[in-house]
């Protein structure tokens, strides 16, 4: 599996917010809901999506785990609802490139225990992020990025 090293800045962001159960249908769902949203407020193209599930459904209740689609946006723009703002906080992540199919993200998850060990990682305690740009959707790609030390 090929991993990269980044440092993300911290960057502000718009965002739309899913609460409830993670899934499939509801994520998917909520992305494409963003993107209309993005595509008509100008934020879609040359952009960074991220989808964030901010919690940990091992010990969050379902009802209350939180799943944030967010594209990075410049300090100046004026966000119009139903987005959201908030600031990404940025830090160090380890990058893998994977297909976006149901099966390499299966795989992805099946693996990355070892790979953590395997490359000698120290994760940090924050959410893990989905990565896509629109480049990267029209090519099924997208990128998760494990927050390290």
């Amino acid at each position: 599996m090929k991993i990269t090293i980044e440092e993300l800045p911290e960057s502000r962001i718009a965002y739309f917010r899913n609460v409830g159960e993670y899934g499939e249908k509801q994520n998917k769902e909520l992305m494409e809901t963003f993107k209309k949203w993005a595509k008509l407020n100008d934020v879609f193209d040359n952009s960074t999506i991220l989808g964030i599930p901010q919690d940990n459904p091992e010990i969050t209740p379902k009802e209350e785990c939180r799943y944030d689609v967010c594209v990075v946006i410049n300090k100046d723009l004026n966000v119009k609802k139903p987005a959201h703002v908030g600031e990404f906080s940025g830090g160090k992540y380890a990058v893998f490139l994977l297909d976006h199919t149901k099966e390499a993200v299966r795989d992805f998850w099946g693996n990355i225990s070892s790979e953590i060990e395997r490359n000698n990682l120290s994760i940090r305690e924050q959410p893990i992020i989905e990565r896509y740009t629109p480049q990267m959707i029209d090519n099924h790609l997208c990128e998760i990025l494990i927050p390290i030390q």
